[in-house]
């Protein structure tokens, strides 16, 4: 399943993607993000709690900073499973990119492949784009928060 959000921040985009290239800042961001561990260079344990509906989640997954450029974009892999909660399992591949809006801000756009399996994969498309909606409001607003501390 893809997801596709964009929101725009006040913040011109060289700003904006030195954000995101601290990624403890950027989790801190992420609605249900527990935990982060460096592992290597652009490889993270990540433990992040969810709820779609009325089944809830603890993953741990493994991401990875698959490409980049400059400026422009990143982009991430995640493989993860539950280690409390639903039983399920997750990958996903997130594209963010960055462009320069014409009153000097950003524009966010954050492309998601998702499979979800178990449980929360059984709640079916429609219930997890509207989580994943909710969640990318929810990021957005803490961007901008930390953008602008």
């Amino acid at each position: 399943m893809q997801v596709q959000e964009v929101f725009e921040v006040a913040a011109p985009t060289d700003v904006v993607w030195r954000f995101f290239e601290d990624i403890e800042r950027v989790a801190r961001c992420v609605p249900g993000v527990k935990s982060v561990e460096v592992l290597a260079s652009d490889r993270y344990k990540v433990v992040a709690s969810q709820k779609v509906g009325f089944i809830s989640a603890t993953f741990e997954m493994l991401t990875a900073v698959a490409g980049r450029e400059p400026g422009r974009f990143m982009e991430f892999t995640s493989v993860g499973k539950s280690i409390a909660g639903a039983v399920g399992n997750l990958r996903s591949r997130d594209r963010v990119e960055f462009a320069p809006t014409e009153s000097g801000g950003t524009r966010v756009t954050l492309t998601s492949e998702v499979a979800v399996g178990g449980m929360l994969g059984a709640l079916g498309h429609k219930a997890i784009a509207v989580k994943s909606r909710e969640m990318t409001e929810k990021f957005a607003a803490a961007l901008r928060a930390e953008l602008e501390a």
